[in-house]
């Protein structure tokens, strides 16, 4: 088996931090987080691994590099889309370097907890054709959805208006070679009239069904996230925390309290702060005089100096200084600095790239 993985799209609702990367490279608990989804597909046994970009992106390949970071054995390829053509127009794009095998397709901005084994083993059980992974939600407007009929899904309907399911489809896939004669016969859809068809999942999932293919699901019963949109990123930060952190000391502490699980990389600096758990801080950071809160990770090379901050993410090589006030909730992008301003007049000063969102307190 080998697995498809999407690493393309635009991150509109992550502007501005997707003007200048990939959102597939935003860190959740200090990994970014397409490498949450490649470490789940290699714990499946994989060994090749697909990733579909933008055409022109450099970053993806120097991030993963041929894969062989991940384990004796793994490989990567790398194919660009032309242009936005829907989510699963890569399948098709990705055709001869998959050839016969069976593949795990996903989006990689999707996060949940318990890796695939249990669903992979579901889809080999069911011998099935497609096997998609979804999520019961009463936010099923929002997404494509299932309707089921015993252990098979009869139909997929892309935001429905009216109440058909309430099984979301994820952007987790397990599909046999079958998918793409699918490809020689369907259209691309326009739900949003936006002028541009897009190849959506339905219009896949249906042809299969339509013309005698098996396609089955199972459940995710513990949560999975769909990272689009900033608060999506920081209850994903918060959930991994929760889950994963560990209390880890490889940095120098200094007259400060730790209290709960505190992971501190090598190279990292602690002095008369408070740190309370879960909290995630990479190497190469320097913390004085500074509260950090629960569900915060601070990436590389990042300064809190006198600053509190709690359920926030700094990407890496933060400044972080001399604030009054507490940032909550916050996503902090690469070599960016918060701080006061001191002195009269007493007004804020911004400065605002495009797509930027401020909220200052009174």
């Amino acid at each position: 088996m080998k697995a498809l993985i999407l690493a393309g799209g635009r991150g509109t609702r992550l502007r501005p931090l997707t003007h200048t990367k990939n959102k597939h490279m935003l860190p959740i608990g200090n990994k970014p987080m397409i490498e949450r989804i490649i470490e789940d597909a290699i714990d499946l046994g994989i060994k090749e691994i697909i990733i579909n970009v933008n055409q022109g992106d450099k970053e993806m390949p120097a991030l993963l590099g041929d894969g062989k970071r991940f384990g004796k054995g793994i490989k990567i390829h790398y194919i660009e889309q032309p242009e936005p053509n829907g989510m699963m127009y890569p399948i098709k794009l990705a055709q001869d370097l998959i050839g016969d095998d069976d593949f795990l397709f996903s989006a990689g901005d999707n996060i949940l907890t318990g890796g695939l084994k249990e669903h992979y083993k579901d889809f080999k059980k069911k011998k099935s054709d497609a096997h998609v992974l979804v999520v019961k939600r009463p936010d099923y407007q929002n997404f494509g959805v299932a309707v089921m009929e015993g252990d098979k899904i009869v139909k997929t309907v892309e935001k429905p208006k009216e109440y058909v399911s309430d099984l979301v489809l994820s952007a987790i896939y397990f599909f046999t070679p079958a998918v793409f004669e699918s490809f020689d016969h369907i259209k691309p859809i326009d739900p949003k009239k936006s002028g541009k068809p897009e190849y959506y999942p339905p219009v896949v999932n249906n042809w299969l069904i339509d013309n005698g293919y098996t396609m089955t699901a199972s459940e995710v019963t513990g949560w999975w996230k769909d990272t689009g949109a900033p608060e999506d990123i920081i209850l994903a930060n918060r959930l991994i925390l929760e889950k994963e952190c560990l209390t880890k000391d490889e940095g120098k502490v200094v007259d400060s309290k730790v209290e709960g699980n505190v992971e501190i990389r090598k190279g990292t600096k602690i002095k008369n702060s408070v740190i309370r758990g879960p909290v995630s801080i990479a190497e190469n950071c320097t913390l004085e005089n500074a509260y950090i809160g629960p569900f915060t990770s601070i990436g590389e090379g990042s300064t809190v100096r006198n600053a509190q901050i709690e359920n926030s993410i700094l990407m890496g090589n933060c400044n972080i200084h001399d604030l009054d006030t507490i940032l909550d909730s916050s996503l902090i992008g690469w070599n960016a600095e918060v701080t006061q301003k001191n002195g009269y007049p007493r007004a804020d000063t911004l400065y605002i790239g495009d797509d930027s969102l401020v909220q200052l307190s009174k």
